[in-house]
């Protein structure tokens, strides 16, 4: 006779197919062992084992975190400014030149309100800043740097506009075409 048995434990893997037939029936004696908690011997028999992750506390992890994600937000503004600064761009009449050019467009067309001329940001040179300005002739020549030649310009008064409007049409003139830079991304000379 022996002392002190000790208890066997049998666990049981079974394969099934996708087409739910048992593959595979096995069992395995095993010694239990007394250490262990019910929860953990219950998982065990189930055939899954319970992971814990640690849980990460402390102040300085939090204070990262809110950092990062407030560093976050400030990058999304940014970008977000970044890309409505674009846009505007594309609607002044240089902006609306330079994708014309691109698009390769032959002529291109625009008319300017003289009397109530908004502030306008234009391109400088390359490695210079953008400004902004309310001249037409500083209007009128950031177009022809983006690759235009003024064939014509007339000025037509119209009581539904509020006034004097200029018409320009433009040719295309690759010899023309400067190297300008992105005012939304150089800062403005009024800044």
């Amino acid at each position: 006779m022996e002392d002190n048995p000790v208890p066997t434990r049998f666990l049981t893997v079974s394969t099934i197919s996708e087409h739910g037939q048992h593959l595979v029936d096995f069992r395995h004696t095993q010694p239990a062992r007394p250490d262990r908690d019910q929860t953990e011997s219950t998982t065990v028999e189930d055939g899954r084992r319970l992971f814990r992750l640690p849980l990460l506390r402390g102040r300085s992890t939090a204070a990262a975190s809110r950092g990062e994600r407030a560093e976050l937000k400030e990058r999304e503004k940014q970008l977000k400014s970044i890309e409505a600064a674009k846009e505007a761009f594309f609607e002044t009449p240089a902006g609306r030149a330079r994708l014309a050019y691109k698009r390769g467009h032959r002529l291109f067309q625009y008319e300017l309100e003289i009397n109530e001329l908004d502030p306008t940001l234009i391109p400088g040179p390359a490695g210079s800043p953008a400004r902004v300005t309310t001249d037409p002739v500083d209007i009128l020549n950031a177009v022809t740097v983006e690759g235009w030649k003024l064939v014509t310009g007339k000025f037509i008064h119209s009581e539904m506009r509020n006034g004097v409007v200029g018409c320009y049409l433009f040719k295309r003139s690759q010899k023309r075409r400067l190297a300008m830079n992105n005012p939304w991304q150089a800062p403005s000379a009024n800044d």
